[in-house]
């Protein structure tokens, strides 16, 4: 069955092989002219910016649907946008469920969802970065928002990425780090998503929320332990192996009050806020210079690459943070389409804005392993947030690695988290 919206975009052109396999048959009617499921097509390759970023707001719609009871990463299609629970992707598995302590086995797919614990305090927390169970990274820092707490990060993956590492026992740091050739299958997706602590200055209803239990940080930045926090979503990747991307297509989508838009005067690109909003992480007030700087002086302590605050800052210092390039005037299109969908009206996806959907302009190209990435540069500014002027994802994670190998892992950083087995105690036998 396809929907009136999902004909419309097939009518745009949107052509390819099929990106997932339905697991579930869809409904007779659907909550709204949206699509709860995932799309089966990706664009062609050469297709226009706009195909793309609708196809990024199909995958950002169908896996914010509401998940359904019991069934990890299947939606609910009776129920609409908005409604009450986890979303589809937020009952994928976390870096934590995948690899466990010692390396153990970590299950079955459908296992009961767990309470969350946020610990991370930077997406790029092992990359780049042969140090085990490193909390941040030498071209990052963490992120303070401008009510002076911690910005939080987890990473996800979906039963097809999920199924590959459990079949390989890639959940094992001494299997992984030997793997010659990763090679995740179509219909992979991986999530790495941000979040900040709502305070009663935000309107929680403009965020996608989440109760959950955080990692507690002393003025330097050292854990000192955990408490209950609730969060608001700030940021979203949205990372898909769709069938003919060797390079994964990315997506990323943040909440709009985190730094205001840009509008064009006299030729410059200059901040336009919207009065009375607060904005997450920008401060109008801020010198230029503290723009978007990380907060870091970078130590080595032990086994462990360690953030120690700036001269004059600590853990709590607001890290003040711009667009460094603005949204390009056909993603805001296909942003203000969606936005404005009668079926999101009940739902906080309206408060959510796609930055940029970037993926390989030539992916069968053998003289360019990259394909070309397209457009070159993509930085959400809740995960991207020191490097804007460099960033791309599919340049970063073509260098991934799983840890201590020198074997590339298929764009994919997840096995930065894989654990060693426990080592074996061995006896003496003392003799009377």
């Amino acid at each position: 069955m396809k929907t009136p919206f999902r004909v419309s975009m097939l009518l745009l052109g949107l052509v390819s092989l099929p990106l997932l396999a339905r697991e579930q048959a869809m409904p007779a009617t659907l909550a709204s002219t949206l699509d709860c499921q995932t799309p089966s097509r990706a664009p062609a390759a050469d297709a226009s910016q706009a195909q793309f970023d609708q196809y990024s707001w199909q995958m950002f719609v169908a896996l914010n649907w509401p998940a359904m009871a019991g069934r990890r990463g299947n939606p609910d299609c009776t129920r609409q946008p908005g409604a009450a629970g986890y979303t589809v992707w937020q009952t994928y598995k976390t870096v934590a469920e995948i690899f466990l302590p010692g390396a153990a086995n970590p299950g079955p797919w459908n296992t009961p969802l767990a309470a969350r614990n946020l610990s991370i305090i930077n997406i790029a927390a092992l990359k780049n970065s042969s140090q085990v169970n490193a909390v941040d990274q030498a071209v990052g820092g963490w992120l303070i928002d401008q009510a002076g707490n911690p910005t939080y990060y987890d990473i996800s993956a979906n039963q097809t990425s999920y199924n590959y590492i459990l079949a390989n026992q890639f959940y094992n740091a001494d299997v992984v780090g030997k793997a010659r050739d990763i090679r995740f299958p179509y219909g992979a997706i991986e999530i790495k998503s941000s979040w900040r602590i709502l305070t009663p200055r935000d309107n929680a209803s403009r965020y996608l929320t989440l109760n959950a239990q955080v990692t507690r940080f002393d003025s330097q930045g050292r854990p000192i332990g955990v408490g209950n926090a609730y969060l608001g979503l700030v940021g979203l990747h949205i990372i898909t192996k769709a069938s003919g991307y060797p390079q994964w297509i990315w997506s990323t989508f943040e909440q709009v009050d985190n730094v205001p838009p840009k509008a064009q005067r006299n030729g410059q690109w200059v901040d336009q806020p919207v009065a009375g909003v607060n904005y997450s992480y920008f401060n109008p007030s801020a010198p230029a210079a503290s723009l978007n700087q990380s907060p870091c002086n970078w130590q080595t302590q032990g086994v462990h690459l360690v953030c120690v605050p700036k001269p004059g800052t600590t853990f709590q210092t607001p890290n003040p943070l711009d667009r460094l390039y603005p949204i390009a005037a056909d993603t805001q299109q296909v942003n203000a389409r969606y936005r404005s969908d009668p079926g999101l009206q009940n739902s906080v996806l309206k408060y959510y804005q796609l930055v940029t959907t970037q993926r390989p302009r030539f992916p069968d190209n053998p003289g360019n392993p990259l394909g070309q990435p397209t457009p070159a540069l993509s930085a959400n500014v809740t995960l991207e947030s020191y490097i804007q002027p460099n960033s791309s994802c599919m340049n970063c994670h073509s260098m991934a690695t799983p840890v201590k190998s020198p074997y590339k892992s298929d764009y994919s950083y997840l096995f930065k988290f894989a654990k060693s087995p426990l080592a074996t105690p061995t006896w003496t036998r003392t003799e009377p």
